[in-house]
């Protein structure tokens, strides 16, 4: 079994990923520094301390799953259930609910071919998903899509 040690303290894996701040937030980070587009990336706030390597999961609700949704819809075609289509604008609710939990599995059986899919969005997730670029002048998403780090 693979052990995380955190000061003095050894936490098994899904210690570890409790020990991982729930998102709170979404916050604006540019692709590119020299850009005026941003991409909206879910973070947490707890007091002065701030970090993008935060989860989130079923039941989960406000800007910080908004962001998440938002990705999936405009940078993954990810087909809904039995009723077909797929994962869009109109899921775009900020409710972690099953369907965003089914798209979340789905993605990360993109992106992350050889871990399981249990449809958490924590940091090994964050790192790798794409973010849509947002076109401030405009208010609108375009349709480029990249990592948090600019990388595609």
């Amino acid at each position: 079994m693979t052990m995380l040690s955190i000061g003095a303290v050894a936490l098994e894996p899904t210690q570890a990923a409790a020990a991982t701040s729930e998102c709170n937030r979404a916050v604006q980070i540019k692709p590119r520094p020299a850009y005026s587009y941003y991409m909206l990336i879910p973070k947490a706030v707890t007091g002065s301390v701030s970090t993008v390597n935060c989860s989130m999961r079923l039941g989960a609700q406000g800007q910080d799953v908004r962001a998440l949704q938002t990705a999936i819809a405009y940078c993954y075609s990810v087909p809904k259930g039995p009723e077909g289509g797929t994962f869009g604008v109109s899921d775009i609710d900020g409710i972690y609910g099953y369907d965003t939990l089914g798209a979340m599995q789905f993605v990360q059986g993109i992106i992350l071919p050889q871990q399981s899919t249990p449809g958490i969005y924590g940091p090994k997730t964050a790192a790798a998903m794409e973010f849509p670029w947002h076109n401030p002048s405009t208010d609108q998403i375009m349709d480029t899509c990249t990592r948090r780090d600019g990388s595609s």
